[in-house]
C-alpha cells in the first residue's frame, strides 16, 4: 500500500512539501485515503500544522526504492478471474529478476527487521506468493522465487522452510485481500486527476473478485468458529428460524461451516452482488453436502429486494436468522439523515460515488440509515454481524506491524467503502434501533487500545422487562424521600442518558462477560430443578443494579422465568450492598420486578453481616461481584471471601470483573488511574510554593483550604480511591483456598467525557477532594485538572485512544470447590 502511495504521489511532486498538499489536483476522497494512510502509517504528524515526521523523513530517504516497487506492484493490473493462475510471461520475469538484484544489493546493508525494509520486501513478495500460490507451487518455489524467499529468511541454504517461512506460508492465503486491489492502485495516477472513477458492482474493474473472495475465506474463518456460541444461542430459543441468510456470502464458507454444526434442519441461504461469489459459494456448499441451498444475487443496501426476491422463493425474511461477515461498510452509500444524531467521531477518508470526499458525520448517517432499513426485518431473530473497523492514525501509528489498519483502511477508501470506529459503530447501530446483547460480544484484539473487528448479535431495542410482584419480599428497603440524586448520577455514568437498554461501553463489555458465566450457571440448573425449587442469583455489591440489571435482560431473552415455571421452579435474584444512595436508586429501577430481593449488608449494629444470614440460611446458585473487589482492601477482602464462599453451594459459579486491580499491561491504565493523576496535580497545587503562578481557579481553591482540614482529608480519599490498587493476584490468593478458578484480563474504551461525569459522580468528587467545600468551586477544580491536563497527558500516552483510555479490567470466573458449612462473621 505505501509503495503504491509513494509512486503516486511522487508522480505529482507532493511528497517534495508539506503533507496533504493537492498541487493541480482535484481535492477528491481518494487523495485524502492516501494521505492518511502514510499518517497511520506514523509518516505525518498532522498537528499542530502536518509536517514529516522523523520516521516518515527516513522512509522518503528511500523514496526511489518505494517507487520502483509501487512500478513494479502496478504491472499486476489484470483482473481477470484467472489472472494469478497463470505463469508470468517473458516481461515480467525479467522485470522480477532485475528488480530482485536491485533489491537484493541494497539490502545488504539495510537492517532487516526494520518497518522500511518489510515495506520494500512486499512489492517483490506479494506478487511472488500470489503467483506461485495460483499456479501451485507456493511450496516448492524455484530460480528468482527462491531467491527472494532465502533473502526473506523464509528459506534456508538446504531449501527447507525456515520457522519464518511456515509462519509466512500459513498467511499466504490473506495475501489476496490487499493483492486483490491491486487493479486499482496500479491507476490511482488517473484516479487522483479525477479522470477515473471506481464504480463498485458488476464489471468491476479495480478489483480481482476471485482472489478477493478465496482470501476473505482465509482470513475471516477464525471469526466463523467464534460465532458459533451466538449462533447456538439463537436456535435453542423458540420458535427457531426457519433458515440461515448470509447477505454477501463470498465463497459460502461460512454457511458451509453453520451446516456442519446445525446440520439438514434448516434452510441455507448465501446472497451476494458478485456472481463470481455466488458461483464460488455453489461449489463449496455443494462440497460440503448442503441439501439445496439457495443462492441469490442481491445487495446488503436494499433489504427490501431481498424480502422480496426471499418471498417468490417461499420464504419470508423475518423468519430467519441474519448474518454478515465484513459487508455492512460495502454497502452502496445513498446519504442519511443529517438529524440521526451521528456523532461523526470516526477518523476514516471516505469517497462519495463522484470521487469527492464525504466526512465521518455523512458516513455514519448513512450507516444508521442502511441499519433502519434492516431493523423492521430481523425483528425476530436479530442479526449477527462481524465487521471491520477502522482505526485512527494517532492509534495505528503507535503499533506498527500489530494491526493491518494502514493498508486496509486505504484501500477501503479508495474503493468506496465504509469502515467506522467500533465505538461510532455501536453508536449507530443504537441510533438504528438496534442493541448489541452485551453478554454475546466478542472484539479483536481484546487487550489493546483499539477494536479492529468485532462481532456482535443485534436485537431490535425491547422495553426492559417488568413484572411487578404482588408483594416485595425484601430485607431492607430505602427510606422514603431518601435523596437519589448521587445514585441517579452513578447510573447516568453506566447507562447512556439513564435508558435501561443502553449500557454505556466503558462497562457493557466486562459486565457481559460476568453475566454470560452467571447465566451459564442458571442454565445448568434449569435442567435439574424440580417442583418448588428455586433458582438464586446473589449479586454482591450490587449498587444502582448494572449486572442485575443486564443479567435481567439476558434472562428474559432466554426465557428463563418461564422455563424455570414450566418445571414448576422460580428464579430469585437477591441484591446485597450497603444502604446509600446508589442503592436505594438500584431499588428504584428494579422494585417492580417479580425476580428481585433487596438486602443491607450491614445489620441494624452496623456490622457487615455474614451472607448466609442476609439470605436466611439459603445458598445460592451463583454470585457475581460485578465492580466491587478493587474497591477492598485487604482487611475488607479477608473477611468477604469467606462469607461470599459461604452462601456459595459447591459447585457454583463465582464471577467477578474489576476495572481498578493492578498491574496494567503498557498500552493500559486503571479506572481509577486519571483520578489518582488528578489528585497528584491537586496536591501539588496545595504546596506549590509560587501560588501567583497557578491556574486561578486552583489558587481560589488552593486558598480556601484550611491546613487541619488535610490529613482527615487524605483519610477520605483514601478510603475512595485506595491510593494503590490492589493486584490481581492478591484477589486470586484469596479466593484459592474456596474456589477454583482463573482471572482474564479484557481492554474497554472509556471516552473522556466518561471519564469527567465518574469523578463528578457526587460521592466521589465529595470525598476525593474533601479539601474543597464548596461544591461548586470543586467541580471546576476537577473540570480544570481533568480537562486541561490529566486527560490530555494520559491521552498522548500509551494508553490513550481516538477519543479517550485503554482501561483494563480483570474478569474472573470461579467454581465452589471446599464444602461450605461455616458463616463467617
Amino acid at each position: 500500500m505505501l509503495a503504491s502511495a509513494v509512486r503516486a504521489l511522487d508522480a505529482f511532486g507532493l511528497l517534495d512539501g508539506a503533507p496533504y498538499g493537492k498541487g493541480d489536483l482535484p481535492d477528491s476522497g481518494y487523495l485524502r485515503a492516501l494521505w492518511r494512510g502514510l499518517a497511520a502509517a506514523g509518516w505525518i504528524d498532522p498537528a499542530p500544522s502536518p509536517a514529516w515526521t522523523e520516521r516518515g523523513r527516513n522512509a522518503l530517504r528511500n523514496r526511489s526504492r518505494y517507487v520502483a516497487g509501487g512500478r513494479f506492484l502496478a504491472r499486476f493490473d489484470d483482473n481477470a478471474p484467472d489472472s494469478w493462475a497463470r505463469p508470468w510471461d517473458g516481461p515480467a520475469e525479467a522485470a522480477f529478476a532485475e528488480a530482485l538484484d536491485t533489491h537484493e544489493t541494497w539490502r545488504r546493508t539495510a537492517d532487516p527487521d526494520a518497518p522500511g525494509t518489510v515495506h520494500l520486501d512486499a512489492p517483490l513478495a506479494l506478487p511472488a506468493i500470489l503467483t506461485l500460490h495460483g499456479t501451485g507451487r507456493l511450496h516448492r518455489p524455484g530460480g528468482d522465487f527462491a531467491r527472494l524467499f532465502r533473502l526473506l529468511g523464509w528459506l534456508g541454504p538446504d531449501g527447507a522452510w525456515t520457522p519464518r517461512g511456515r509462519a509466512g506460508l500459513d498467511f499466504a492465503g490473506h495475501c489476496g485481500l490487499i493483492g486483490s486491489y491491486l487493479p486499482m492502485l496500479s491507476r490511482l495516477e488517473p484516479l487522483l486527476r479525477g479522470e477515473l472513477l471506481v464504480v463498485p458492482g458488476d464489471g468491476e474493474w479495480h478489483c480481482q473478485r476471485r482472489i478477493n473472495v478465496e482470501a476473505s475465506s482465509a482470513a475471516h474463518r477464525r471469526y466463523f468458529t467464534d460465532a458459533d456460541p451466538v449462533i447456538r444461542e439463537i436456535f435453542r430459543r423458540r420458535p427457531r428460524p426457519a433458515f440461515i441468510a448470509d447477505t454477501g456470502c463470498g465463497d459460502g464458507s461460512w454457511l458451509a461451516h453453520l451446516h456442519g454444526m446445525l446440520g439438514d434442519g434448516i434452510r441455507y441461504v448465501g446472497i451476494d452482488v458478485s456472481p463470481v461469489a455466488l458461483d464460488r459459494a455453489r461449489a463449496v456448499l455443494e462440497a460440503a453436502g448442503v441439501p439445496d441451498p439457495l443462492l441469490l444475487p442481491g445487495d446488503v443496501t436494499d433489504p427490501d429486494a431481498l424480502a422480496r426476491l426471499l418471498t417468490r422463493h417461499g420464504l419470508a425474511i423475518e423468519d430467519g436468522l441474519h448474518i454478515r461477515s465484513f459487508i455492512d461498510h460495502d454497502r452502496t452509500y445513498a446519504g442519511g439523515d443529517p438529524a440521526s444524531g451521528a456523532p461523526g467521531r470516526s477518523s476514516g477518508a471516505y469517497v462519495s460515488p463522484d470521487g469527492a470526499p464525504l466526512s465521518p458525520a455523512q458516513i455514519e448517517s448513512d450507516l444508521v440509515r442502511h441499519l433502519r432499513r434492516w431493523a423492521p426485518h430481523v425483528r425476530e431473530h436479530g442479526l449477527v454481524v462481524l465487521e471491520a473497523h477502522s482505526v485512527a492514525p494517532r492509534l495505528a501509528r503507535r503499533h506498527p506491524g500489530a494491526l493491518h489498519s494502514v493498508a486496509l483502511d486505504t484501500y477501503h477508501a479508495l474503493s468506496h467503502q465504509y469502515l467506522v470506529e467500533h465505538s461510532a459503530f455501536l453508536h449507530c447501530c443504537r441510533l438504528a434501533g438496534l442493541e448489541p446483547v452485551g453478554h454475546l460480544e466478542r472484539r479483536y484484539p481484546s487487550g489493546r487500545p483499539f477494536v479492529a473487528v468485532s462481532l456482535n448479535h443485534l436485537v431490535p431495542a425491547r422495553p426492559f422487562p417488568r413484572h411487578e410482584p404482588a408483594e416485595r419480599r425484601d430485607t431492607w428497603q430505602p427510606e422514603p424521600g431518601t435523596d437519589l440524586a448521587d445514585g441517579r448520577k452513578l447510573h447516568d455514568l453506566l447507562f447512556t442518558g439513564g435508558d435501561l437498554t443502553r449500557p454505556r461501553g466503558w462497562c457493557a463489555g466486562a459486565t457481559g462477560i460476568v453475566v454470560r458465566h452467571v447465566l451459564e450457571a442458571v442454565e445448568s440448573r434449569i435442567g435439574q430443578v424440580r417442583p418448588g425449587d428455586a433458582v438464586r442469583v446473589l449479586d454482591y455489591g450490587a449498587g444502582t443494579g448494572l449486572a442485575s440489571i443486564e443479567l435481567i435482560k439476558a434472562c428474559a431473552e432466554r426465557d428463563v422465568p418461564g422455563r424455570l415455571a414450566e418445571r414448576g421452579a422460580s428464579l430469585e435474584l437477591h441484591l446485597v450492598d450497603i444502604p446509600g444512595s446508589w442503592f436505594a436508586q438500584g431499588f428504584a429501577l428494579l422494585r417492580d420486578l417479580s425476580w428481585t430481593r433487596f438486602h443491607a449488608l450491614r445489620g441494624a449494629d452496623g456490622r457487615f453481616r455474614p451472607l448466609l444470614d442476609v439470605t436466611a440460611g439459603r445458598q445460592v446458585d451463583a454470585v457475581l461481584a460485578n465492580m466491587v473487589f478493587h474497591l477492598l482492601d485487604d482487611k475488607a477482602m479477608r473477611k468477604a471471601v469467606p462469607s461470599i464462599a459461604g452462601v456459595l453451594r459447591p459447585g457454583g459459579v463465582l464471577a467477578f470483573s474489576a476495572p481498578d486491580l493492578a498491574a496494567p499491561a503498557a498500552d493500559s491504565l486503571l479506572f481509577h488511574d486519571a483520578n489518582r493523576l488528578m489528585r497528584r496535580y491537586w496536591l501539588a497545587a496545595l504546596d506549590d510554593e509560587r501560588p501567583e503562578a497557578l491556574s486561578p481557579v486552583l489558587r481560589e481553591a488552593a486558598a480556601s483550604v484550611r491546613g487541619v482540614s488535610r490529613s482527615s482529608a487524605q483519610r477520605r480519599a483514601d478510603r475512595r480511591i485506595l491510593p494503590r490498587p490492589r493486584h490481581g493476584d492478591a484477589v486470586a490468593a484469596e479466593l484459592a483456598p474456596y474456589f477454583a478458578g482463573a482471572v482474564e484480563r479484557r481492554t474497554y474504551e472509556i471516552l473522556a467525557e466518561e471519564c469527567l461525569m465518574a469523578a463528578l459522580v457526587p460521592a466521589n468528587q465529595r470525598e476525593y477532594l474533601a479539601e474543597i467545600s464548596d461544591p461548586v468551586l470543586r467541580e471546576e477544580v476537577i473540570r480544570h485538572l481533568l480537562l486541561d491536563r490529566v486527560l490530555p497527558e494520559l491521552m498522548d500516552g500509551p494508553a490513550g485512544t481516538a477519543h479517550g483510555l485503554n482501561l483494563e479490567w480483570k474478569i474472573g470466573r470461579f467454581t465452589r470447590t471446599a464444602p461450605s458449612t461455616h458463616a463467617v462473621e
